[in-house]
């Protein structure tokens, strides 16, 4: 008998906008049928004028992909627990209706150490308790390749014991 808990966990993408033109970025959301972007900075705002929130929602919007701004799931401002676990079960229930994206600056989720660590909040605090709840998640690379890896086991900043 097939498990349904994991066919029906969502799948939730990971990217980081980095330096990316606008239409590179927009060819990495659409080679990975992106339909929402979960924008998880704490401040929506970018040296790169296209990844501003309004500029970026309104750009994704004219190519029909839906954009959430979701603060409370930002690294460089951590909202308290409450908060971020309202933000993290809003990613669930977004992940579940829709194929969606959590987006930050970082282009590359992992440093290139010996040991890799934590590179971006999206694999250092968000990704560990939503795969806690369920769902997998897949960093898209900046040229376009995926990485799943366990970040459980990864060195950030964002955990207390590392």
């Amino acid at each position: 008998m097939p498990d349904t808990a994991a066919a029906t966990a969502p799948t939730i993408y990971t990217i980081g906008h980095g330096r990316h033109a606008w239409a590179d970025f927009l060819a990495l959301l659409r080679e990975h049928e992106i339909a929402l972007v979960c924008d998880v900075r704490s401040a929506a705002r970018s040296r790169w004028p296209q990844f501003n929130g309004r500029v970026l929602e309104a750009s994704l919007k004219e190519a029909r992909i839906g954009y959430e701004w979701l603060p409370e799931c930002g690294g460089k401002v951590v909202a308290p627990p409450q908060e971020l676990a309202r933000g993290l079960e809003r990613i669930m229930e977004l992940a579940a209706e829709v194929c969606v994206a959590l987006m930050c600056s970082e282009s590359h989720p992992l440093t290139r150490h010996a040991r890799p660590r934590a590179n971006c909040h999206r694999v250092g605090l968000l990704s560990t308790p939503l795969r806690a709840r369920g769902a997998r998640i897949i960093h898209i690379l900046p040229g376009g390749d995926t990485l799943e890896v366990d970040e459980d086991g990864l060195p950030s900043i964002w955990k207390e014991d590392t």
